[in-house]
């Protein structure tokens, strides 16, 4: 079992889950790929939405995290072409976008969908949690099957629990 900002993240938790990270800043991509495979993620990286397009020719995610800016390419390109999947097989893929930029970056693709927006620097706790809530019908039980309940205190000081209802 691993401990992320007192987060428990339970070896395998990820298990099942297919990821393509797509980012230009080859020690985030790492970082990103290094954590999720630990989680047991099958995790694909991209440096380039090029790459990201090659990529998805032979392999479809369930899920996609990616920088929002590259240099001399669109990430609408790469969102293009994953409304075109969805279309063609009704596969939706949720994407998360990350960013170092703190203006006027979300407003840049109103035109797009995606599911969440991460302001880089982000704990990785958060990326995990938001993947496996986006991807949950994905993701196998195997959130600290030895806890019984869970507690997280948010930054104004509060605490909340999750208890754990059944006992396998």
């Amino acid at each position: 079992m691993n401990l992320i900002n007192d987060f428990c993240l339970a070896d395998g938790i990820l298990q099942g889950v297919q990821v393509l990270v797509v980012d230009n800043d080859r020690d985030s991509r790492d970082l990103y790929a290094f954590l999720l495979k630990d989680l047991s993620a099958n995790v694909i990286t991209a440096g380039s939405i090029k790459e990201a397009l090659e990529i998805l020719s032979w392999f479809t995610p369930n899920i996609l995290v990616s920088e929002i800016r590259f240099l001399g390419e669109s990430i609408y390109t790469l969102l293009n072409t994953l409304h075109v999947i969805k279309a063609d097989n009704e596969n939706h893929i949720p994407i998360i976008v990350t960013s170092t930029s703190t203006t006027g970056t979300h407003d840049q693709i109103p035109d797009v969908e995606f599911e969440e927006y991460l302001l880089k620097p982000f704990d990785l706790d958060q990326l995990v949690s938001l993947i496996q809530n986006l991807v949950q019908k994905e993701v196998k039980e195997n959130f600290c099957p030895d806890v019984l309940e869970y507690r997280f205190t948010n930054p104004q000081n509060q605490v909340f629990v999750l208890a754990k209802t059944e006992i396998s």
